[in-house]
């Protein structure tokens, strides 16, 4: 039996409603939601345990082993709630239909939808195609949990359909990623005889601002300023200083040179480190995938023009291997870890119904 529009929208609420904040994760909690979902369908499942209380689940409908498989990828972590929310974060709260949860736009509405689209494709005797879905876990800080699919796949994969917010918009590629982490140290005095010391606070405040200025010369490239500690006491002066930056980059540059830019400025810095803590480059695809995912929207009269992500998803992962890789979820991106995050069931309904038409279009195409 398909899964009814209620029950879409339970398998969301009962999703929403497990913890799995990043870290520590704690994906299993949504695995066992899932497989409960899922069991009794024709579909074979596969739990991948990727670390403690932290799995992957793969569930596959075969119906041709000749040929390859089309995969709708969705994570199963979140971010931390943070603060400032209106309700609790982990007991969703449905107004004018919107859910207000962490987690229901990134993206467990996305992940619900891809789960219902699988079941009716397998309820489905007329399709004769292969459709595989992968719920992942660490996909908002280690992407450990599709690493370890790609690592261990078993199955030919030949388009990747990836859930997250797009506003059910077509996105086509994505920003590259830098997370920096640089280091300096200084020498320590009294406060009252700073002259007599280095400071590392204020020598990390001048190698940033040169390396802002040289990087804001790239187009199309961003960075934060996202993390800094410094300092020990009241009155004396810090010997060590850190400061973690995400910078994200355009196809018209790629890490190899942002990075040789960055050591060119710490090199000036005695005494300075940087550490790389995250490092994935751009993507752009285009295919037959595509052109299924265009055609369907516009016979829905939807947007169909590509957009690329500013966001990293594990997309990044599946197009390194050179596998057409597309973003399409329901959610606004900018829910994506903020309070009061919401996703519109409306749209949560009708990524489901356009997944199962991409799916048929996509193979129809390919055939």
């Amino acid at each position: 039996m398909k899964l009814s529009d209620k029950e879409l929208e339970k398998l969301l609420l009962e999703l929403c409603s497990a913890n799995t904040t990043n870290p520590p994760g704690n994906e299993d909690r949504a695995v066992e939601i899932l497989q409960r979902v899922l069991v009794d369908r024709n579909v074979h499942i596969e739990i991948q345990k990727v670390a403690e209380n932290r799995s992957n689940l793969v569930a596959r409908l075969q119906r041709d082993p000749a040929l390859p498989y089309l995969l709708l990828s969705g994570h199963m972590d979140v971010v931390p709630a943070g603060s400032n929310w209106d309700s609790d974060p982990f007991k969703p709260k449905l107004v004018d239909g919107k859910l207000f949860a962490r987690g229901s736009a990134d993206m467990k509405g996305g992940l619900s939808a891809l789960t219902a689209a699988l079941i009716d494709l397998s309820e489905d005797s007329d399709f004769s195609w292969n459709v595989a879905l992968i719920a992942t876990c660490d996909e908002e800080v280690g992407c450990s949990g599709i690493r370890h699919f790609l690592e261990h796949q078993t199955f030919d994969v030949s388009g990747v359909i990836i859930g997250e917010p797009t506003s059910l918009r077509l996105a086509t590629g994505e920003k590259g990623a830098i997370w920096l982490k640089l280091k300096f140290r200084g020498k320590s005095a009294h406060g009252s005889q700073p002259q007599n010391g280095i400071n590392a606070v204020t020598k990390l405040f001048s190698a940033y601002t040169e390396l802002s200025q040289v990087l804001g010369k790239i187009e199309g490239l961003t960075e934060s300023l996202n993390i800094i500690r410094g300092g020990s006491k009241e009155n004396t002066v810090p010997d060590e200083a850190e400061c973690v930056i995400d910078i994200r980059f355009a196809e018209n540059t790629d890490s190899a040179e942002i990075i040789a830019l960055v050591d060119s400025v710490l090199s000036k810095y005695n005494q300075s480190e940087r550490i790389i803590l995250l490092n994935r480059e751009s993507f752009s695809s285009s295919g037959n995938l595509t052109e299924s995912v265009k055609e369907v929207l516009k016979e829905k009269a939807m947007n169909a023009e590509e957009l690329t992500m500013t966001y990293f998803t594990d997309g990044a992962f599946t197009a390194s291997q050179g596998i057409e890789t597309v973003i399409l979820g329901p959610g606004s991106p900018s829910m994506a870890h903020r309070s009061n995050e919401y996703v519109e069931l409306e749209e949560v309904h009708m990524a489901r119904r356009l997944y199962s038409k991409i799916a048929r279009n996509y193979f129809e195409r390919t055939r």
